[in-house]
């Protein structure tokens, strides 16, 4: 976020703006909000974004990157899928956690 949104931008920007974004560049998100479900489901549903989420912002910063690592085989594969998506990374794997059909 920082090279996209420097000079502490980054810290400010709306998860609706980074989300639209994102979508917009075509990149795949990863992030530590996995809330990003239930509070912005409509900027995700206009959107095509594909997002890696882990299931626990309070991890480590060696924990994250490590769950990260182990599971990046399975987020590159899934990130050719279209999206929108979130999948949930924990421990043990992926999982799907939100698609625009599971609103109702």
């Amino acid at each position: 976020m920082i090279d996209v949104y420097p000079h502490g931008t980054d810290q400010r920007v709306g998860d609706d703006e980074w989300i639209a974004r994102a979508s917009d560049e075509g990149w795949v998100a990863l992030t530590k909000d996995a809330s990003i479900i239930r509070d912005h489901v409509a900027a995700l549903a206009a959107s095509t974004l594909r997002v890696s989420a882990l299931n626990n912002a309070n991890v480590s910063g060696p924990e994250m990157a490590r769950r990260y690592v182990i599971n990046l085989s399975r987020i590159v594969h899934r990130a050719r899928q279209p999206g929108p998506y979130v999948y949930v990374v924990s421990p043990s794997g992926l999982e799907l956690r939100w698609r625009p059909e599971f609103v109702r």
